[in-house]
């Protein structure tokens, strides 16, 4: 059966679906529980906040130089490059790592008595005392040096304290106290800012301990990859400690940053002063056999001898002296490398011995040896796999040092025999000369030798000495610590911009799964997008107790105008029908069967039409009840014999022309009764003698009487309560439709709450009140007889919201 106004499921669903606007209108229903929950909120992030420590930002920018720029002379700095292996380019990742070493950071610990903290505690909040603690902590002994401790005072109003924990006696400023962890003093500095309600802390713990602390909170990044400049940040509860820590960890690594270019230096300069107490000795034994050997012969001086043979000798004998020098050298550096009390001791320096291969070993060595002791200093063990490889790769360079100061020795030794073959020639030529002069010039020529190697390193002493004195740090402060004038934490505006979020969600959510979880029918949404079967009307929610017949004849309340409606719509499925049999059922008990069965009776009687309501609902009928006829007789009566047809109508006083046929007392087997002929006979005679016959009949999804007197019937009124019947529970009316169980069956939805949360025709649809039901007509119109929505003013916050936005309709 098609809808005869047109009506579509498909345009039902279109029309039902949620707008906008009644999305807005769906939430604003709920606006004070909103407002509940922005509040609620809105406290708890205050409360939060009220409780929580600020942290302050501190941040400083340093300039990292190359190290070639960092020490003061160019002379001083070529000098160097010959006895100083410490010149490598500055390799930034490994000074961030540096500056945000713990071992660094314990420097800046000891500079300003970080590891000493001064705490007030009070009732939910801690508040640290940093340079401003109107007390102080005075050492006198310590027995444990390696664990931390804390002492918790209490003052009070006469400037005396109590250490919790320890006694109950009160101490005096400045009274030696003798505590578990040694003995100690507290001295008073300001007793004005004293407040006997607070407890006051001092924490102490090691250096290295504070500082293991602070250190992991250091950010230390590159600006930009083109810039050597390094960004230090800190968040600290207190602005200036922020600033002291970056300030003093500069000067920490500035001095950290020369002690180590300067090792190398001091390493060199204290074996130039070694061999030079051994020089200063052989020297002096040679001079002073020089000196016996002159007065033993009687030798004044010797004239040079002219000649190119004695000159090309001269030549010669200079030419061995170097090699002989280099060659001492060579058997310096060898004895230094091979000795083990220095396998990882820095490599002092080339000392003139030009050979690359040599210097770039001996670059290695040092920069492996400076690595190791930079593990060991921050805490590595031996046992560390990084200290291991390197310990190895020490071995390896160590050995090929060796072995390339054993090939330039070789080379040495080469150079040596050939210039002496070469002397030995010259001897040859000028053996005329004296042997006391030969044997003087040998002489000589050790002392020569002696001298030149004395003089070498103590130049280069000086040289070393000038390097020391002018190494100055690669690094320089772009500006000084600063920092952020408000807290980054907690985030104020953030946390208060969460509340309100939350605020605003947590009803969303709520409603959402009230929603999710509601499995009752709701809005007219909910039918029409599970069954095609056509709606004729909509009854509103009645407040009275009773709900019998509410309809009069001169009533113009809303109720009896949606009576009307069904009954002007039902017109069309009984148009060509003469004295209709309307069936009235519904899928379960309490879907308002017979509220409804007896009013759409009441508006055809008041339309002078003569109207019967026939209660064949057996097993539980209630318009008897209702009325006050349940002691009268009735159809069961009827069917056994014991009343007849034309007795059973019973006129209903109050409404001209409506009759009830009341059920009668409730038999055992009413299903039987139901198909008795008699039930045939009754409603012949109904039809002769009445205009409307109305069935108010049992529940279909529970018994099958309703099915049983459909063959009666000329149309069936199904039956659907709103926040009533469930979901589910229309995929069975769709069928009953399309399987066409009963006769012309339509829908009439029973209960409507017009505005509110559970509005039947969606949000934002509470003043005004419209039907359009597609019919051959269309209802839009307010009732002005006593009773009007449209009309009606609001008077709730609510009321007056949804007004303000439907004024333009």
């Amino acid at each position: 059966m098609s809808n005869s106004g047109g009506y579509s499921r498909k345009e039902g669903v279109e029309k039902s679906k949620l707008n906008p606007k009644e999305v807005i209108f769906k939430y604003i229903i709920y606006l004070p529980l909103f407002v509940l929950s922005i509040g609620i909120c809105i406290s708890i992030a205050y409360i939060y906040l009220r409780y929580q420590i600020p942290n302050y930002n501190s941040y400083i920018s340093i300039l990292i130089k190359d190290d070639k720029n960092s020490r003061g002379g160019s002379g001083g700095a070529e000098a160097l490059d010959e006895i100083v292996i410490y010149k490598s380019k500055t390799n930034l990742a490994n000074e961030i790592e540096v500056l945000r070493s713990a071992t660094l950071m314990t420097r800046v610990v000891k500079a300003l008595d970080l590891n000493v903290q001064y705490i007030v505690e009070g009732n939910l909040k801690r508040t640290e005392l940093y340079k401003n603690s109107f007390f102080t902590y005075e050492k006198i002994s310590q027995k444990d040096t390696n664990s931390a401790f804390a002492i918790t005072l209490k003052f009070d109003n006469n400037q005396q304290f109590q250490v919790l924990g320890l006694s109950n006696r009160l101490y005096k400023p400045g009274e030696i106290i003798h505590g578990t962890q040694g003995d100690f003093k507290i001295n008073l500095n300001n007793p004005a800012a004293i407040n006997p309600a607070y407890k006051c802390l001092v924490s102490w713990q090691p250096p290295f301990w504070s500082a293991s602390g602070i250190a992991p909170g250091l950010n230390v990044r590159q600006l930009n990859g083109q810039a050597s400049i390094l960004r230090i940040t800190i968040n600290t509860e207190i602005p200036q400690k922020g600033q002291d820590i970056l300030n003093e960890l500069v000067n920490a690594y500035n001095a950290s940053t020369i002690e180590n270019k300067n090792r190398v230096v001091d390493n060199t300069v204290k074996f130039i002063d070694g061999r030079l107490i051994l020089l200063t000795s052989e020297l002096g034994k040679v001079e002073q056999g020089l000196q016996d050997y002159k007065q033993r012969n009687q030798i004044v001086d010797i004239g040079m001898q002219g000649g190119s043979e004695f000159q090309e000798y001269k030549t010669k004998v200079e030419k061995l002296t170097d090699q002989q020098t280099r060659l001492h050298v060579i058997d310096m550096l060898d004895k230094y490398i091979v000795t083990s009390n220095n396998k990882f001791s820095l490599v002092p320096s080339t000392l003139g011995i030009q050979d690359a291969t040599l210097g770039a070993l001996i670059t290695s060595y040092n920069t492996f040896v400076l690595e190791r002791e930079g593990y060991l200093k921050n805490g590595s063990r031996e046992a560390n796999p990084r200290i291991v490889f390197i310990e190895s790769q020490i071995e390896k360079i160590r050995i090929n040092i060796i072995e390339n100061l054993s090939n330039i020795r070789k080379t040495e030794y080469a150079l040596i025999r050939t210039i002496e073959t070469e002397i030995n020639l010259l001897k040859e030529k000028i053996n005329e000369l004296p042997s006391k002069e030969r044997e003087l010039n040998e002489i000589g020529r050790q002392q020569g030798i002696k001298e030149k190697l004395y003089l070498f390193l103590l130049q280069k002493r000086e040289e070393s000495a000038i390097t020391m004195a002018s190494s100055t740090s690669n690094t320089t402060s772009v500006d000084p610590a600063i920092s952020s004038w408000q807290p980054i934490s907690p985030d104020t505006s953030g946390i208060y911009r969460l509340a309100l979020i939350l605020g605003l969600a947590i009803p969303v959510l709520l409603i959402y799964l009230r929603d999710l979880l509601n499995d009752k029918v709701t809005s007219r949404f909910d039918i029409v997008r599970f069954t095609e079967m056509p709606i004729i009307g909509e009854i509103s929610h009645h407040k009275m107790i009773d709900r019998e017949v509410v309809i009069g004849e001169k009533d113009r309340s809303m109720i009896a105008e949606q009576f009307r409606v069904a009954r002007t719509n039902l017109q069309y499925f009984i148009a060509n029908i003469k004295n209709p049999v309307i069936l009235v059922t519904s899928s379960m008990a309490g879907e308002g069967k017979t509220f409804t069965s007896m009013n759409l009776g009441a508006v055809w009687a008041i339309a002078n039409k003569k109207t019967v309501i026939v209660e064949l609902d057996l097993r539980k009928p209630k318009i008897s009840k209702t009325l006050g006829l349940a002691d009268k007789k009735g159809i069961s009566n009827y069917i056994i014999g014991d009343a007849i047809k034309e007795e059973l109508a019973i006129p209903v006083g109050r409404i001209n022309n409506l009759y009830i046929v009341p059920a009668g007392p409730i038999p055992p087997n009413p299903s039987e009764l139901l198909m008795d002929k008699k039930i045939d006979e009754l409603f012949v005679y109904l039809k002769e003698t009445f205009e409307y016959i109305i069935i108010d009949s049992a529940p279909v999804g529970l018994v099958s009487d309703a099915k049983v007197l459909s063959r009666f019937a000329d149309t069936t009124v199904y039956l659907v309560r709103q926040r009533y019947t469930p979901k589910k529970q229309m995929e069975y009316v769709n069928e009953l439709y399309v399987r066409k169980a009963f006769p012309n069956i339509n829908l009439l939805v029973n209960d409507v709450k017009m505005t509110g949360v559970n509005s039947y025709y969606g949000y934002g649809y509470g003043y005004g009140y419209g039907y359009g039901y597609g019919y051959g007509f269309n209802y839009n119109m307010s009732y002005n007889y006593g009773y009007s929505e449209k009309n009606k003013k609001p008077r709730t916050f609510i009321g007056k919201i949804v007004a303000f936005f439907k004024k333009d309709k």
